[in-house]
């Protein structure tokens, strides 16, 4: 499979897309001004300890402080769990120090989440300082491949840390693993002398860098072609970057320069677009609805224009589920969505077909970098899927808030709005000595209103001794009206007004 990496710089952003055979596989954007702290080492200063919450409240130089939790220990903890390593109570106290690592960023009120047992990623293997262990990727299923990664990490281990070995471990080369693994042990000692040279300072000991870097870190391997850059001076820098993970990989950057766009000559831009809808084509006709909830990610699958090629209603649903499991597996590897997500398949009779399903949702998702986790499917035909957070989505880094639904998706109809103005003007004209009113609202709006005859009733039979005009402006919301009283029979109104009596 031909793999590239593409690395678009430009004033504001920055994005890398991974391309397989020309298909677009993962993308990521940074704005420049962006401040990301996940991965970054401080040390931090505990402020304050809730003993019954077992979670310190730590200073790390950021104007909110960083909360550490008992239960917050390094990305790769659910393989350490039988290992006996976690910690069952927090041992610190107000005014210590302590080395810590950001392991999610700010959100809303919430400083950022910490974990004080620190992980250093490398290409092929994460260095884990703080725990005398060594693990393997799950994704690695092969039992003397495991065994051989295994006993190669032991030869470098130190006696107070670890190592697990990545997924990439299992086509790379023995020496690269081995130097990759001295590297990071420098690495963390340098970072040691940068937290004893701090004295009684909080401080930034390690920054985990920004998307190129880790990208190109995580990406590049001997399956990728190339690393087009459209940037000089980014160019310069992977080589840097790569030239400390494999100076093989050095043939790889290519300088892209053109006056044309790197994102849409690849064709990037018009697949990122789909990204960005709600609704994913299967290519058997079927479709996949996605919809964001605070809690989880549902998705539906629904038949569609899905057929079959036999009249058989359970070969039907088990080919859209089966071309639906391959497609979820590539929208959350694409779209970057993490936590909980929970997926309606069609019902389906035969429990072949049902287990059927979930292996080929569970096979698509080995090829995600990031964690995941593939449950049973239910009575009810659901399935619960993990899949950890790495960064933002991709939706909510392009997409904003729509201005007329604040992010509901929904806005309010013509028949909803037309009620509450009549419960708006009623309120007005009971409650003070007014003959008139002027209205602004958008002009859809005023149309339907004109032309469904929502006030003909309470015109005639109320209001026959008042003026009401409406105003159409293009600019206002339609969830939206304006309503300006008037005493005098005298009102003064645009031209493009119109009398509703």
């Amino acid at each position: 499979m031909k793999s590239q990496i593409l690395i678009d710089v430009d004033s504001c952003t920055s994005s890398v897309s991974l391309l397989e055979d020309g298909r677009l596989k993962e993308y990521y954007v940074e704005y420049k001004d962006t401040n990301r702290l996940t991965g970054n080492i401080y040390k931090g200063k505990v402020v304050n300890v809730l003993q019954g919450l077992q979670t310190a409240f730590v200073d790390i130089g950021l104007e909110r402080n960083g909360f550490l939790a008992v239960g917050e220990a390094l990305d790769h903890k659910s393989v350490l769990c039988g290992s006996g390593k976690l910690p069952d109570k927090l041992d610190v106290k107000a005014g210590d120090f302590i080395m810590v690592q950001v392991t999610k960023e700010e959100t809303g009120m919430k400083g950022v989440r910490l974990s004080s047992h620190i992980s250093l990623p490398g290409r092929n293997v994460v260095y884990l300082p703080m725990l005398d262990f060594i693990g393997v990727s799950n994704k690695i299923t092969d039992d003397d491949e495991r065994l051989r990664l295994t006993r190669l990490l032991e030869k470098v281990k130190p006696s107070d840390g670890g190592f697990i070995a990545r997924t990439v471990c299992a086509e790379a080369k023995k020496q690269d693993i081995l130097d990759e693994a001295k590297h990071l042990k420098r690495m963390f000692s340098e970072m040691r002398a940068a937290y004893d040279a701090a004295g009684d300072n909080v401080a930034m000991v390690h920054s985990e860098g920004g998307l190129i870097v880790r990208a190109v870190r995580d990406m590049v391997s001997s399956s990728v072609e190339s690393v087009v850059c459209n940037d000089l001076e980014t160019c310069e820098r992977l080589r840097d970057v790569l030239g400390n993970i494999n100076p093989r990989f050095l043939d790889k950057i290519k300088y892209f320069e053109s006056d044309y766009d790197m994102s849409e000559v690849y064709g990037v831009l018009k697949e990122v677009d789909k990204l960005l809808e709600h609704k994913v084509a299967l290519p058997g006709g079927g479709t996949l609805v996605i919809d964001h909830t605070e809690a989880l990610t549902a998705i539906d699958v629904n038949t569609g224009r899905f057929i079959g090629r036999d009249n058989s209603h359970e070969n039907t649903v088990f080919r859209t589920n089966i071309e639906a499991a391959t497609e979820i597996a590539a929208q959350l590897r694409l779209r970057n969505i993490g936590g909980i997500v929970i997926i309606d398949f069609i019902d389906m009779q035969e429990q072949a077909h049902k287990d059927a399903v979930v292996e080929t949702l569970r096979r698509e998702m080995m090829f995600d970098r990031a964690k995941t986790r593939v449950l049973g499917m239910s009575e009810l035909g659901l399935v619960e899927v993990t899949r950890k957070k790495t960064g933002h989505e991709i939706g909510d880094m392009l997409l904003t808030n729509c201005p007329y639904c604040n992010g509901s998706a929904h806005t309010h109809s013509g028949d909803y709005l037309a009620k509450k103005l009549k419960a708006r003007l009623m309120r007005l004209f009971a409650e003070g000595e007014y003959t008139g009113a002027s209205v602004t609202l958008n002009p859809a709006i005023l149309e339907r209103i004109g032309s469904r005859g929502f006030f003909s009733r309470i015109l005639t039979e109320g209001w026959s001794d008042k003026r009401i005009y409406l105003i159409p402006d293009e600019k206002l919301p339609p969830a939206e009206f304006r309503i300006m009283a008037h005493k005098s029979d005298v009102i003064s109104v645009p031209i493009t007004a119109k009398l509703l009596y």
